[in-house]
């Protein structure tokens, strides 16, 4: 059973500084659920998501120094946490050797390569994994995972324009590839 034992989530900052157990078990029975959430959306693995979980919550314990209230509040500053922990997992050579024991091409390991088969999306997917490496990760982040471009200017820690240009030159290139695909089928 889970109690929470610091009453007013305000607080949770500030003694976190202080290294307050009481307050780290509060953030985690306020938080991790919504945490867990997120990681397990991005990661389609529970096993995979309690692991990086328990990272996430070691990062914000250690990184709680860097905790700035004036650019944001302390869950967005978590949920940044959490994004950039998956992303650097989706990246890191254990996922693409996880992925390659699961049967998954090499080619289509990237971010977002755990998405469930839709055959909606499944000829643009292909078509996407020809776009250069900083287009295909903002067309799979935007179009395929659902972020919005702020969301996804957050994940990477790029300008939220850099986020829009790939955004819109990933597109054109992707619609050059749709166009010569359907000339030459």
């Amino acid at each position: 059973m889970t109690t929470t034992l610091v009453k007013d989530t305000n607080q949770l900052p500030d003694l976190l500084k202080l290294k307050s157990r009481e307050a780290f078990e509060s953030l985690y029975d306020n938080f991790s659920p919504a945490l867990y959430g997120v990681i397990c959306k991005m990661v389609q693995n529970t096993g995979t998501g309690e692991e990086l979980l328990q990272d996430v919550f070691v990062k914000i314990w250690k990184n709680i120094d860097r905790y700035d209230a004036s650019r944001g509040t302390l869950f967005t500053w978590m949920l940044n946490i959490t994004r950039n922990t998956c992303i650097d997992y989706l990246r890191s050579s254990r996922h693409k050797m996880q992925m390659q024991l699961n049967g998954a091409p090499l080619e289509s390991i990237s971010v977002g390569a755990e998405l469930n088969y839709n055959p909606e999306n499944s000829e643009l997917r292909g078509l996407a994994l020809k776009l250069e490496h900083k287009y295909r990760q903002i067309i799979d982040l935007v179009y395929f995972w659902g972020y919005s471009q702020e969301e996804v200017s957050q994940m990477l820690n790029i300008p939220l324009g850099t986020v829009k240009t790939r955004s819109r030159n990933g597109l054109q290139e992707l619609r050059k590839l749709y166009q010569n695909f359907n000339n030459n089928s």
